[in-house]
């Protein structure tokens, strides 16, 4: 059984991380790309109906926060892959050049981390234990 106490922290930690994702994607980007923008509406959305059931203590709130930590973890650890490797490319076709570039990719992934990997693998480490 979920304790009320974890459940009102992670669902402060999902509403908080919707509106980040919101704010980093729809705010922060200069140019809108609809691979990005689909992956952003369904993070915030799962996000925020994840939060909104473990406040209200649904029964399907435990479920929802399952699904929503496996496609946060997905699009994150996709997300820095990407970052990795496009930064990893940029620094040796263009030397130092594409460093400059490298060490933005770097920071982004780095602003990425804790919210698309960590909070969703302590989230489904919770749940596990909670269905204990």
């Amino acid at each position: 059984m979920l304790s009320r106490r974890a459940a009102v922290v992670f669902a402060l930690v999902d509403v908080v991380t919707a509106g980040l994702i919101a704010l980093g994607v729809f705010v922060g980007l200069p140019s809108r790309w609809a691979p990005v923008d689909f992956a952003a509406i369904a993070l915030v959305l799962l996000d925020l109906a994840s939060g909104v059931g473990l406040l209200a203590a649904k029964p399907w709130a435990a479920r929802l926060a399952l699904w929503a930590s496996g496609v946060a973890l997905g699009v994150g650890l996709w997300l820095i892959t990407i970052l990795a490797v496009t930064a990893g490319w940029l620094s040796g076709v263009y030397g130092p050049v594409g460093l400059g570039g490298s060490v933005i990719l770097a920071l982004v992934a780095a602003l990425v981390l804790p919210y698309l990997v960590v909070v969703p693998v302590v989230r489904l480490v919770w749940l596990r234990e909670a269905r204990r």
